[in-house]
């Protein structure tokens, strides 16, 4: 059996920067939450890496933190494809084959 290479651990790049985020607010993670109309376990969830954000979390985020409204969850979609292929994308690659030039239309 093949064995395989030794990777880097994927860094969720969407909760860290949540967590960093609520960090250097100052204010605690309960009042942002409560401003933002977000569930604190919610919150907390997503800043541990355990609960997706939804596109009406990254806007309400976006607007309290004054943020690029869609960039969390453009983090939060680079991390989740990174994960598939890692985990899925050699198999992949192995059994659909590649669209050739004289297939296309």
């Amino acid at each position: 059996m093949k064995k395989k290479p030794q990777l880097i651990p994927l860094l969720n790049f969407f909760a860290e920067t949540i967590r960093e985020t609520l960090e250097e607010s100052g204010l605690s993670q309960a009042e942002i939450a409560r401003r933002c109309g977000i569930p604190a376990p919610h919150l907390t969830q997503m800043k541990q890496g355990k609960r997706r954000c939804t596109p009406e979390y990254d806007l309400r985020l976006s607007c309290f933190f004054g943020m690029t409204p869609g960039m969390k969850m453009n983090l939060q979609l680079d991390y989740e494809f990174m994960r598939a292929d890692r985990e899925k994308g050699e198999a992949l690659r192995s059994v659909i084959p590649l669209l050739t030039q004289s297939q296309r239309l």
